[in-house]
């Protein structure tokens, strides 16, 4: 092997190329899954090739950077938080749905960094820069089709080739989210390069340092287009995607790039060019005109204001008609829904909760949606999403202090500290890299502000610690003529202990890479038993979920859904006559779910299929109702605030004579939740079966009046109670 550094080199291209721009439709979740999948596997590969490299030169190869303490306390601590987890499998994989941010992620991320710094050198940083923001083009460009109506992954969906936006539930042409799969994950990825691309279009020098490449001084006007049409088709596509978090992060992170460039300028006024700046400034303040933000009007919104204000100065108009032209706008996940500044505030106060009963080292890596319910504050049933499942703090800061503690927390600020004061330096140090150095930091600084209104993802973290690694490079000093010497004078592989070390390291990869392959492959095969079942083909659907199960064996969640399809299948042959093979697939239920919890007894959503399964098998023994009351009272220890808890507690009181018991959880429910339209009905019946109608008429204004206005139900029962 000649030379595994370009190998290396162009894995990284591809890295930076493909991630971004990989999902598939064949996986339960279609894009972070199979990003940090793709990371995994590329992980494995350049670090093979980097160790090659050492190996081939008979020398340890691993640069030493400032950032190196920082890291490595950081991965410690998320070890030590691994290992003494309250499921250590969650925080060493990841949260199935998020996976992004388990220990093997950082892992990943942390050598993806010393692979970047110990292997590339300057003269490749313009190529690794070009596939960059090559991706970010065709990013860009997807999102911005969906904004008018047109989807490339229309094109692709199974079932369904067609140039639209119609194979998305979500309202993608509202806010588009390209290949990232959620608005605010899309606006991250873009504002953590969307600094980097401006100054790279602004500077008026290729040379960073000795140039990033020696012959991008050839191609000025090539690296100027291409990166201002970068950075114009990020911004654009940024505004598309009207998340909050991302504008916000943006304004921060343009914020300390101005500063950075105003002491770039004092120090050398040639670094800028001054024409190529106010045409890109020109452009991206046309763009913000032409379509708005969430903060400022677009022209059209302005010439509408004026419009509004020639006809307030009119005396005729009334304060009733003032007032419908004042409404004022709120941010709701969805219409109707609670804004989500303060859903956040809430599942922030639980997750300092979490913190306070884990203060050193957390609750484990990736924990927060087994810890959170615990401390779940009884005011989250108040709000439009009461019922979802929480699996992060949407606060990276908060995140980490409740699944790491103070220990995860300070070692994970510290990165960006010793980052902060690095490029200071660099800054004052050096005129020609300070614009670049300044650019890394604005989007680091960007993304740091969007995490805090949200979490990180995989591509985000990838492209953070590589801009890291960039920035190390181009403030390096380099001694070419040694390190070229030094390879040419260690390219053979002769002795049998090169070829020993290279053979083990190769069966250790490909080991590492079937692994790989089985996690991701266990997913398709779930996802593919899923779709099976829920359009009639039940066989094929409990087949492939099998195979999953055997594939990923350790997996809680295939064994979880499992159970449940098994449950239903089961009371399905019964109704056909097939008691033989219900009996059987009761066995297989019970058995399945058995297993889910034996894998994971942190998971709430487990117990509730649970109890849902031995609801279901109750059709065919009503002993099983007792098994779903054990179910719900585990579940009600690790969430003692959930109403459908209680709620379903009293279901089952009430099927079984307890009319007091059931009673008293229905009032516990309401206490719980106020507006629980179905506890409310159940209330209301139970105080007409005891004659306290008035008890009961209550409960039915109560549901006219705050919760269900137009329910007819609810009005008719009323007045046929009133009547009594």
């Amino acid at each position: 092997m000649k030379n595994p550094r370009k190998i290396v080199i162009f894995f990284f291209n591809f890295l930076l190329f493909s991630v971004p721009l990989y999902f598939r439709f064949v996986n339960e979740e279609l894009f972070e899954f199979n990003k940090m999948i793709l990371v995994y596997a590329l992980t494995t590969i350049i670090t093979f090739f980097w160790c090659i490299r050492m190996i081939q030169e008979k020398r340890l190869i691993f640069k030493k950077t400032p950032l190196d303490i920082p890291i490595f306390l950081f991965v410690i601590s998320q070890l030590v938080s691994t290992i003494f987890s309250i499921h250590p499998r969650t925080s060493w994989l990841g949260y199935y749905s998020r996976f992004n941010g388990g220990l093997v992620s950082i892992m990943s991320y942390a050598l993806l960094y010393y692979a970047f710094v110990s292997n590339i050198k300057k003269r490749d940083l313009f190529g690794i820069l070009v596939s960059t923001f090559t991706s970010a083009i065709l990013v860009s460009l997807y999102g911005i089709l969906e904004h008018f109506g047109h989807s490339v992954s229309c094109l692709f969906a199974p079932g369904l080739k067609d140039f639209s936006v119609s194979c998305w539930k979500q309202d993608v042409q509202s806010r588009v989210f390209a290949t990232f799969g959620q608005p605010n994950w899309l606006a991250a990825y873009a504002i953590t390069i969307l600094p980097l691309g401006i100054s790279l279009a602004i500077q008026k020098r290729n040379d960073t340092g000795n140039k990033i490449n020696e012959t991008a001084s050839k191609y000025q006007f090539f690296q100027k287009f291409f990166f201002g049409i970068s950075s114009t088709l990020l911004f654009a596509v940024l505004i598309f995607t009207k998340s909050r978090s991302g504008l916000i992060g943006f304004a921060g992170g343009i914020f300390v790039f101005l500063i950075g460039v105003l002491v770039s300028f004092l120090k050398s006024k040639k670094i800028i060019d001054f024409k190529f700046t106010i045409a890109l400034l020109s452009l991206i303040i046309i763009i913000a005109g032409i379509f708005g933000t969430m903060y400022t009007p677009s022209f059209s919104e302005l010439s509408e204001k004026n419009k509004q204000a020639e006809i307030f100065n009119d005396t005729s108009i009334s304060s009733t008609n003032l007032e419908e032209l004042d409404q004022p706008i709120v941010n709701r996940l969805d219409l109707g829904g609670t804004d989500s500044g303060e859903i956040r505030k809430i599942v922030w106060k639980g997750g300092l909760q979490i913190w306070q009963r884990y203060p050193i080292i957390g609750s484990g890596v990736e924990t927060f949606a087994y810890s959170y319910y615990l401390d779940r504050l009884r005011e989250h049933n108040d709000v439009s999403e009461w019922d979802f499942l929480y699996n992060k703090a949407h606060n990276e800061l908060i995140n980490f202090l409740a699944t790491t503690g103070i220990f995860g927390v300070a070692t994970y600020l510290s990165i960006f500290v010793a980052f902060g004061i690095e490029v200071i330096k660099a800054v004052y140090k050096n005129k020609e890299t300070g614009i670049v150095s300044v650019a890394i930091l604005a989007g680091i600084v960007g993304l740091f502000i969007s995490n805090f209104f949200g979490f990180s993802t995989v591509m985000v973290n990838t492209l953070m610690y590589i801009l890291f690694g960039v920035f190390i490079i181009i403030n390096q000093k380099e001694t070419q003529t040694k390190q070229k010497s030094s390879e040419k004078n260690r390219v053979k592989i002769s002795s049998p202990d090169q070829y020993f070390a290279i053979t083990l390291l190769s069966i250790i990869s490909i080991v590492i890479l079937m692994r790989i392959y089985n996690y991701w492959n266990a997913d398709r095969l779930f996802s593919q038993g899923k779709t099976y079942f829920s359009s009639g083909n039940y066989l094929v659907g409990i087949q492939k979920q099998v195979e999953a199960t055997q594939k990923s064996p350790k997996e809680a969640l295939y064994y979880d859904n499992l159970s449940n399809d098994y449950a239903k299948l089961a009371v399905e042959l019964a109704r056909t006559g097939q008691a033989t093979a219900a009996a059987q697939l009761v066995n297989e239920s019970i058995k399945a779910s058995d297993l889910a919890i034996e894998n994971n007894n942190r998971h709430l959503n487990f117990y509730k299929t649970r109890s849902r399964v031995f609801i279901t098998l109750s059709q065919l023994d009503e002993r099983f109702m007792v098994e779903a009351k054990k179910t719900i009272d585990k579940a009600l220890e690790l969430s003692p605030t959930d109403p459908k808890l209680v709620y379903t507690q009293a279901i089952i009181e009430l099927s079984n004579g307890n009319t007091e018991i059931g009673q008293q959880l229905v009032e516990k429910t309401l206490a719980l939740k106020p507006n629980y339209e179905k506890a409310r009905w159940k209330a209301s019946q139970l105080y007409e079966s005891k004659d306290e109608i008035e008890k009961a008429i209550e409960q039915l204004q109560y549901i006219i009046n705050y919760i269900s206005p137009g329910n007819e139900e609810a009005k008719n029962k009323l007045s046929e109670l009133e009547m009594l």
